[in-house]
């Protein structure tokens, strides 16, 4: 029987590098960030729906959408990005489902399905087990400006934007706290896959 492990967190919490834990000990994860990026690429489903409802001005100079673009306009405006998750969600939660079923015949033991918005978009209802990445507000909003180029004010309307750390962890399974070094969230992994084993 076949097990799905949730697997979310805030905007640069670390729900990637706990991903990468997964793979590397073989499990299959579905990234819906990189499903988002595929199905919107030119000629894609996505493509011309989000194009239609944000303009042409996001469209880059090598005809792909600019995310940058995008999520300046998304982050600053609750309607749009509501829009925005409504067009794309059912395309993406649809892919998802067909790569579930694929791995399912597959006779994989568990698969990973990683998505920033787990409980808003209610993935955890397919979900066996749930696991979210937290991390220390300073901490995330630190990681967020460095890894994006943005300052402070930019980075909180995008974690804002975002159900609550404290309130994703009352909703989940097992908690992993990654506001420390690796080690600690390695050893905190490997617990928590005992558990979900068993």
């Amino acid at each position: 029987m076949m097990k799905i492990i949730g697997l979310t967190g805030g905007i640069a919490s670390g729900k990637s590098t706990v991903a990468k834990f997964f793979q590397r000990l073989g499990a299959k994860v579905i990234n819906a960030d990189n499903i988002y990026k595929e199905l919107s690429k030119p000629g894609k489903i996505l493509y011309n729906k989000i194009i239609s409802e944000f303009s042409g001005a996001i469209v880059g100079p090598d005809y792909t959408i600019d995310w940058q673009h995008l999520a300046a306009i998304v982050f600053n405006d609750d309607i749009k990005r509501k829009r925005l998750n409504d067009i794309t969600h059912p395309e993406i939660k649809r892919a998802i489902g067909i790569l579930i079923d694929k791995y399912r015949m597959m006779n994989e033991p568990y698969i990973v399905i990683e998505v920033p918005l787990l409980f808003e978009s209610g993935y955890n209802t397919i979900c066996d087990e749930t696991i979210v990445v937290t991390v220390n507000p300073d901490v995330q909003i630190r990681r967020l400006m460095n890894r994006n180029n943005i300052d402070k004010q930019t980075a909180l309307k995008m974690i804002n934007a975002q159900m609550p750390l404290t309130e994703k962890s009352k909703l989940s399974t097992y908690i992993i706290d990654n506001s420390a070094d690796l080690s600690k969230t390695e050893t905190q992994f490997y617990d928590i896959l005992d558990q979900i084993k068993r």
